[in-house]
């Protein structure tokens, strides 16, 4: 797949769901729902998916150490983020709406290139067959769509809440539509120079992703109302993105 395929394929989607949310506004209830859907996809895919590929030829303990260092990474990134990759729009006082919260977007521009690291040639981690390249790509490009555009709604909400203008709203959703396009393009570039080992930097980058995912895909489907309860509604949200997994992968 190419570099621009991917990039599209990536960004577009982002793009097309914050510029939409620009003028139309989501409740806090439905943006849940999509979220626990896309998290449930992405543990599924985790463990069903890119989990066995992952340690296929590789040295099992350095890549659970790396699935670690991507799960601690991710805790971090949300120290500074303060959580937006989860959906979260947090209310802030009015002096803080007088400026951008620059840790937020920081912190969100670095979890989406992180994501993007492994996609450039990513079934070259698993085997050399065209349809293990495909599939894998498959799997992570639509995981990483997916779990992006709810992050769009939230991440256009928050700006605009921070008295953003829009021209300036537009650009910084660009910029992190472009972000893990921006990872593929370091692989990318790493691969052309003919950097030493770079089927083990794609192993380990690929780790760092799973540990992401499994830290984002657990802390949004373990959430729970304030009565601690799961609804049926969320349930559902969860089961459909599980059943999804299991078709497309």
């Amino acid at each position: 797949m190419s570099l621009w395929l991917l990039t599209l394929l990536l960004s577009l989607p982002v793009i097309i769901t914050g510029l939409i949310f620009l003028s139309l506004k989501i409740r806090g209830r439905s943006l849940r729902f999509l979220l626990a859907f896309s998290a449930a996809y992405l543990f599924a895919i985790s463990v069903t998916h890119l989990l066995p590929e992952a340690y296929e030829g590789a040295d099992g303990k350095l890549i659970g150490l790396f699935i670690l260092v991507g799960f601690f990474i991710q805790i971090i990134i949300e120290y500074f983020s303060a959580g937006i990759e989860h959906g979260h729009v947090h209310a802030h006082s009015d002096s803080c709406k007088k400026h951008l919260p620059l840790g937020m977007i920081t912190g969100l521009y670095l979890h989406s290139l992180l994501e993007g690291l492994p996609i450039y040639q990513s079934g070259m981690i698993a085997d050399t067959a065209a349809n293990t390249v495909l599939s894998t790509q498959q799997s992570l490009i639509f995981g990483i769509t997916l779990h992006n555009i709810p992050i769009a709604i939230a991440f256009v909400t928050l700006l605009l809440e921070h008295h953003a203008s829009r021209t300036k709203t537009v650009l910084l959703l660009l910029g992190f539509a472009l972000m893990a396009p921006l990872g593929c393009l370091i692989s990318y570039v790493l691969n052309s120079v003919g950097v030493q080992n770079y089927d083990g930097f794609l192993k380990l980058s690929f780790g760092i992703v799973i540990g992401i995912f499994l830290h984002i895909s657990t802390a949004i489907m373990f959430e729970t109302s304030e009565n601690h309860k799961y609804n049926l509604a969320k349930i559902a949200s969860m089961v459909a993105g599980v059943l999804l997994a299991a078709v497309i992968s």
